[in-house]
């Protein structure tokens, strides 16, 4: 696990020459550079970091809150007495059209996203959702990167320093961080033990 004081101290050994942390708005702004890379890899791709499980047991409602939503990973699933059921996700324009089972995303980051469900969930059912999450971010310099490699905020800050800069590292500084990038979206493709991952479209109870 890799602090955002570690990432700072490894960047400033290559922007300042220096094993110490920069001080004042420079501190500040490197921190901020820190955080808009994680948004930057999580934009480029659905990192199991984000993934995110939500499980609850309904209480009869067409209308299921979800925090920190992004985009869902698979079709949410719902579980009765029947077994579980797979409710499709839909673009919200084609809802009065749409038939069966399905659901649509509402909402916005400002006020919050919650799935809309074709059928009223009864009390007697249970909903799994998977989803993206949008990172936590590193509000202090003893938080953790969420990150598998912390080395792409290291590189990704370099980059914006020598681009705010106009130094002529830059393209330089911006091919490294894209190469720990990808080495990160490579691993993402591999499933458990090391194999390809399957397109993801296939349902394991996460309650079993």
């Amino acid at each position: 696990m890799t602090t955002l004081n570690e990432i700072l101290l490894d960047s400033s050994s290559t922007l300042d020459l220096s094993a110490s942390l920069p001080v004042g708005e420079e501190l500040t702004l490197r921190q901020n550079y820190a955080n808009q890379a994680v948004k930057d890899a999580a934009s480029n791709g659905q990192f199991s970091e984000f993934t995110t499980e939500y499980t609850l047991y309904t209480t009869g409602s067409t209308n299921v809150p979800i925090s920190g939503f992004r985009e869902l990973e698979l079709n949410p699933m719902v579980l009765s007495s029947g077994g579980w059921t797979e409710y499709p996700e839909i673009d919200i324009k084609d809802k009065y059209t749409a038939s069966g089972n399905f659901c649509y995303v509402t909402g916005n980051p400002q006020s919050g996203y919650a799935l809309q469900f074709s059928d009223t969930l009864t009390a007697d059912m249970t909903l799994s959702v998977i989803y993206q999450r949008y990172p936590s971010g590193m509000p202090s310099l003893s938080s953790i990167c969420e990150l598998s490699e912390a080395s792409y905020v290291t590189r990704k800050i370099e980059s914006y320093v020598f681009y705010s800069r106009g130094d002529d590292k830059f393209p330089t500084a911006e091919a490294r961080a894209n190469t720990v990038l990808l080495n990160m979206v490579g691993r993402e493709m591999k499933g458990a033990g090391g194999q390809s991952r399957d397109t993801k479209s296939k349902f394991s109870n996460p309650l079993g």
